[in-house]
């Protein structure tokens, strides 16, 4: 669906962000880093498109949005199989600091979170699969999102990776955020960007309006069916 069908805001008494994808442009800057990954692992320079491409094709497969499926992938494409996750998780830590840094707000969603904030009488919550200390350092002024937003203070409660037991599409991080403010599932909006994210929203019974990421491009025909509503740029939102 497109613009012109979206939904009032003022019928919602949650609205919940998630946060790569739909906040953060950052999904070709953790390409980047996955391409580091492989060239200091396993002495291998492999192209951003081959490496989103394999992603995408685990990550259809394993139907989870942690990573660990997708690492033990790497692992046997490129080296023997062997290398235990810690190591890997090891240079990932070791790595990203490197690419966050680089990582900017998608244009227009800004604006979009403080006029929710100041002209709506509604809660509004994040449903992220990035750890809470990535989203620390994301309100940071350490980051180019941090110096426009601190996310700790404009957002009311934030649900991260360590908070759950089962990443998406497993609906468990928004129904937290449902179950804490007792809210009926019909009187919560989602921004999501990705197939398995919109997956655990419309799972939880919100409605959802999808944030079109060209490096979705391969499920958007999925994801424009799943989705209440579509988007492709912040500022096609109706308030």
């Amino acid at each position: 669906m497109r613009t012109e069908n979206q939904p009032l805001l003022t019928n919602f008494d949650l609205i919940i962000f998630d946060f790569d994808g739909t906040i953060a442009d950052s999904l070709r800057s953790y390409r980047e880093l996955d391409q580091q990954i492989i060239k200091e692992l396993y002495g291998v320079w492999e192209e951003i498109d081959e490496i989103i491409e394999f992603r995408d094709k685990i990550k259809n497969k394993s139907r989870s949005d942690s990573d660990d499926e997708y690492y033990l992938a790497l692992d046997r494409k490129y080296g023997d199989g062997k290398r235990p996750l810690s190591e890997i998780y090891a240079k990932v830590s070791e790595i990203f600091p490197r690419i966050r840094s680089k990582v900017k707000p998608k244009p227009g969603v800004v604006q979009v979170i403080k006029k929710l904030k100041k002209k709506y009488n509604c809660k509004i919550g994040m449903a992220t699969s990035s750890e809470r200390r990535e989203i620390n350092f994301f309100s940071s002024n350490d980051s180019l999102i941090g110096r426009e937003i601190n996310l700790n203070e404009y957002f009311d409660r934030i649900v991260t990776l360590d908070d759950v037991k089962m990443p998406k599409p497993d609906p468990e991080i928004y129904q937290q955020l449902i179950n804490f403010y007792a809210v009926p599932p019909e009187k919560v909006l989602v921004f999501e960007d990705s197939l398995l994210g919109i997956t655990a929203a419309k799972t939880a019974g919100t409605t959802v309006i999808a944030i079109e990421d060209a490096h979705n491009t391969r499920d958007l025909d999925q994801i424009r069916n799943l989705a209440d509503f579509s988007i492709t740029e912040w500022k096609e939102l109706v308030f």
